[in-house]
C-alpha cells in the first residue's frame, strides 16, 4: 500500500494566506538558524496521511545516517474482527522527508493487539538496529504497559516478548499493573547499560477517599522482554507513592541526555505534576528503583507555580527534561505567564538561580490572554536548549495553535540569533491546528519537530514533521553511540 505524503507550500500558503512561519529567510539570503531546511519535504515541512483517519506523531528520533523514525498513532483496521482502532504507528523516513520504503509495508509500520487502543509513545533504536517502542497495548477492555521490538527492517522480532506458537515469540510484551478494568498508560522508555528496559507511565490507585486517581508506575524488563522480578521488590514493576496525597500524579517522561541514555549509574529521573494542584515533581531513582537519596529530600523535588514582586516564579506543570552535559538537568513546563518556561537544577537536585533571569525564563508569543504550551525539549551539542509545543497564533483572526520552536543559550538566555530574534520560530501551515510534540537535534545540527496537523473540513489528522536550520555542532559525531546505518 501506498500513502499520501502531502507536501505544504509554505512559503507560497504565508504569502496568500497572510500566515506566519518564523523568521523565513528572503530567497537571496542565506539560511539562518530557525529557517526551514528547504532540503526537507516541501521547504521544510512534511505531512503524512496514512488511511484517512486520526494520526499524529508522538516522538521523533534521528539516525546517524540522516533517517529518522517518528512513532505515535494512527487509526486504521483491525488485526482481528470488523472495525477499526488507534495503532502503534512507527514511520522511517529518508534524509529528505521521503518515506523509506525499505521499512515495514512502505515505510510504516502499525500494530492493532485486539481491537482497543494501541498508542506508542517512546522509540530506540539498539545496536543492533532494532527498535524498541515504548507503548500502551490494549488488552480486552483495558490498556496495559507494553514495549514493542522491532527488526531494522520493521518486521516484528519474534526473539522478543509473550510466548507465541512454539519456541518464537510475539515482539511484544504486556504487563498489566492496576489490575482489571483499570488503564495503565506508558509514557517514555529508556535502555540501562546492561540492556534490561525501563518503562514510565501511570496507572490508577484506588485512594482511602473512595476515588481512583492516578500514580506514576515504572517496569523493568530483560533485553528479551520477561519482566524482571529483581525489580519492585520481586514484582517486576513498582507504583510510586502519589506527591500530594489524594491527588492525580501525572507523569511526562523521563530524563534522557542528547544522546538518549540514562544518566550517570543509570538512574532514573521522572518529571510530571499533580493534576490541578499547581504541583510539579521530579523525582530521581537509583537503577534498582529506590529512592536516590542524593537528589533533592528523599529522591524528590516539588515545584510549585507563584508570584513574587509580581513576577511570576516555579511551574504548575512539567512537560519534559533533558540531562544535560555537565550533570545538571534542564526542565520545561508551564506556570503563571502561559508561556514555555525553563528551569535547571543542579545534578543534587537544587534549583539553579543563576539560569535564566534569576533561575528562570519563560518565552512566549501569544497575547497575554492566550496560552502557548510547552510538550518537548532537546539539547545541542553545544549546549543550546531547544523547546517545542504550541502558540496561540491569531494571524488569520480566529486563535489557532501552531508548531512553536524555542531557542536559549546554554546558561538559559534568549537566543537572539534563531527564529524571529526573539528565540522563537512559529509555524502555521493550515487554517486550522498544528502543534507539536517531539524535538530532537539530528546529527547535522538540524531541529527535528514532530506532532500533528488538521486541513480545513476534513475529519482526523495528519502527521506532521517539520526541519529547522539548527547548528552546525555535529553533536553526535564524536561521543554519540546510538542509532544509526552508516
Amino acid at each position: 500500500m501506498k500513502y499520501t505524503n502531502t507536501y505544504y507550500q509554505l512559503h507560497r500558503l504565508a504569502v496568500a494566506a497572510g500566515l506566519l512561519f518564523g523568521a523565513i529567510a528572503a530567497p537571496a539570503q542565506a539560511a539562518h538558524p530557525g529557517d526551514p531546511d528547504d532540503s526537507f519535504g516541501q521547504l521544510g515541512y512534511l505531512t503524512n496521511d496514512f488511511f484517512g483517519t486520526d494520526e499524529q506523531v508522538h516522538t521523533v528520533l534521528p539516525l546517524r545516517d540522516g533517517r529518522f523514525y517518528a512513532a505515535g498513532v494512527v487509526t486504521a483496521a483491525n488485526r482481528t474482527g470488523p472495525g477499526s482502532s488507534q495503532n502503534v504507528a512507527v514511520a522511517r523516513y529518508l534524509p529528505n522527508g521521503q518515506l523509506d520504503d525499505t521499512f515495514a509495508s512502505d515505510g510504516l509500520f502499525h500494530l492493532d493487539i485486539d481491537g482497543g487502543t494501541d498508542s506508542a509513545s517512546a522509540v530506540k533504536t539498539l545496536s543492533d538496529r532494532s527498535v524498541l517502542v515504548g507503548a500502551t497495548l490494549s488488552t480486552d477492555a483495558h490498556a496495559d504497559f507494553g514495549v514493542v521490538k522491532l527488526r531494522a527492517d520493521g518486521s516484528l522480532d519474534t526473539s522478543f516478548g509473550e510466548p507465541d506458537a512454539g519456541t518464537a515469540r510475539k515482539g511484544y510484551v504486556r504487563l498489566d499493573i492496576g489490575g482489571a478494568n483499570i488503564h495503565d498508560e506508558v509514557v517514555a522508555l529508556a535502555t540501562q547499560s546492561d540492556g534490561r528496559i525501563i518503562v514510565a507511565g501511570i496507572t490508577r490507585v484506588l485512594h482511602q477517599n473512595g476515588f481512583l486517581y492516578s500514580q506514576v508506575a515504572l517496569a523493568r524488563f530483560s533485553a528479551n522482554g520477561d519482566l524482571d522480578t529483581s525489580f519492585g521488590a520481586g514484582a517486576g514493576f513498582m507504583v510510586l507513592p502519589p506527591f500530594l496525597g489524594d491527588d492525580a500524579d501525572v507523569l511526562t517522561g523521563i530524563a534522557l541526555d542528547q544522546a538518549g541514555n540514562l544518566g550517570a549509574d543509570d538512574r532514573i529521573v521522572l518529571v510530571g505534576y499533580t493534576f490541578a494542584r499547581n504541583n510539579a515533581f521530579i523525582a530521581r531513582l537509583n537503577a534498582d528503583g529506590s529512592p536516590d537519596n542524593g537528589f533533592g529530600s528523599n529522591g524528590r523535588v516539588t515545584i510549585q507555580a507563584g508570584n513574587s514582586g509580581g513576577q511570576p516564579t516555579g511551574v504548575s506543570i512539567l512537560s519534559a527534561a533533558r540531562i544535560a552535559s555537565d550533570g545538571s538537568l534542564i526542565v520545561l513546563g508551564e506556570g503563571g505567564d502561559r508561556g514555555l518556561t525553563l528551569l535547571r537544577f543542579g545534578a543534587n537536585g537544587a534549583a539553579d538561580a543563576t539560569f535564566g533571569n534569576g533561575g528562570r525564563v519563560t518565552v512566549k508569543y501569544s497575547l497575554s490572554s492566550d496560552y502557548d504550551e510547552p510538550a518537548a525539549l532537546a539539547l545541542q551539542g553545544n549546549g543550546k536548549i531547544v523547546a517545542a509545543g504550541y502558540a496561540t497564533n491569531r494571524a488569520t483572526g480566529a486563535a489557532r495553535k501552531d508548531f512553536y520552536v524555542v531557542r536559549l543559550l546554554a546558561d538559559g538566555a534568549i537566543d537572539t540569533g534563531f527564529g524571529d530574534g526573539q528565540g522563537r520560530v512559529v509555524a502555521q501551515v493550515s487554517t486550522e491546528d498544528d502543534e507539536a510534540f517531539a524535538a530532537a537535534v539530528e546529527p547535522s545540527g538540524n531541529l527535528l519537530v514532530g506532532g500533528y496537523q488538521q486541513r480545513l473540513n476534513v475529519n482526523g489528522r495528519d502527521f506532521a514533521l517539520l526541519r529547522l536550520i539548527g547548528d552546525a555542532d555535529r553533536i553526535f559525531m564524536d561521543g554519540f553511540d546510538g542509532p544509526g546505518f552508516d
